[in-house]
């Protein structure tokens, strides 16, 4: 399902990251050197994470809590542990939302159709915090357990974004809704894989809802299929649905690549999406922007069952107007 929006734009954001996104000299404005930020815990130090970016977003924008009508917030952590603890410092409606690593896609499609009814102003916030993660989902970092070489690194950090009806430079056009779609995998090691078919749905129902090609696009981001994923992505495209494309890149690999971290298969987590569509993408020449949130919607739980993984991607289309 396409939806069109009207009043929709994106008018800034704040981004906050870790230690090893830094050495890889992604410009943020945030950097922090303590994983645990002065917190007892790494969980609890992600929901610090998210307090920093709305707070941040507030400040460049010359804005307070009042001016805000909801906050739309998501991540990682079981019952969204981050996001509900930091919007309880935070007075403002909260809508938690989770859909694993395309949590920021389903956020703004959240936020624009908010904007639809009495709602002018909406802080959309994403968060991973790899320590936190690593634990939850594989196995806790001092484990020291082998990594496979499809293996994603989750990204330490947070990402805050106003959505507002006020028209800025960053008009939000459509939101296309994914589907679940479950092939049967089941290696958790291996996100990209299990990503790639949903991705390759929710790209060829968008462009069929909106009769477009997928030259249409400067460039389509998915976040974060890695780089493994996003050739499957391309080749299944080409094979299930006749479409050929050029112009895809991945976010998860634009953050880590091969040549990064000890060769891992790129990043993983909400904020990859956000992190680099803002500091990379959005920074370039591109006017017409397709972004793709993927994610894995498995569990620990899942998993030790023995289930397959399902997984979701929704798509929003931007367009630059600067």
């Amino acid at each position: 399902m396409t939806l069109e929006f009207k009043n929709a734009y994106l008018k800034n954001s704040c981004t906050l990251i870790g230690r090893n996104e830094h050495e890889i000299e992604i410009k943020t404005d945030i950097i922090l050197n303590d994983y645990y930020n002065g917190e007892k815990s790494v969980e609890q130090a992600e929901a610090s994470f998210q307090e920093k970016t709305i707070k941040g977003l507030l400040k460049k924008e010359k804005l307070t809590i009042e001016n805000i009508d909801v906050l739309v917030s998501g991540d990682l952590q079981s019952q969204l542990f981050a996001s509900s603890f930091a919007a309880r410092k935070i007075n403002i409606p909260f809508l938690g939302i989770y859909s694993a690593c395309s949590t920021f896609t389903q956020g703004l499609i959240t936020a624009s159709n908010l904007l639809d009814n009495k709602v002018n102003n909406v802080i959309i916030n994403t968060s991973a915090h790899n320590l936190a993660s690593e634990k939850q989902f594989r196995f806790p970092i001092e484990y020291g357990a082998l990594r496979k070489k499809v293996n994603t690194f989750t990204a330490t950090g947070s990402v805050s974004t106003l959505i507002t009806k006020t028209p800025s430079n960053i008009r939000i056009e459509y939101g296309t809704i994914g589907s679940i779609v479950d092939l049967g995998y089941t290696d958790s090691n291996n996100f990209g894989a299990c990503m790639a078919p949903s991705a390759a749905k929710t790209i060829y129902e968008h462009l069929k809802d909106t009769k477009r090609g997928a030259d249409y696009y400067d460039i389509i981001l998915t976040g974060d299929l890695g780089i493994y994923g996003v050739e499957i992505l391309k080749e299944y495209l080409k094979k299930q649905y006749k479409i050929e494309v050029n112009n895809i890149n991945d976010a998860g690999s634009l953050l880590f690549n091969e040549n990064n971290l000890d060769k891992i298969a790129g990043g993983s987590g909400p904020i990859c999406l956000p992190l680099i569509l803002f500091e990379k993408i959005l920074k370039g020449n591109y006017k017409k922007i397709l972004i793709v949130g993927t994610g894995s919607l498995h569990s620990k739980t899942s998993c030790n069952l023995g289930e397959s993984i399902p997984s979701i991607s929704h798509a929003v289309s931007l367009e630059v107007l600067k």
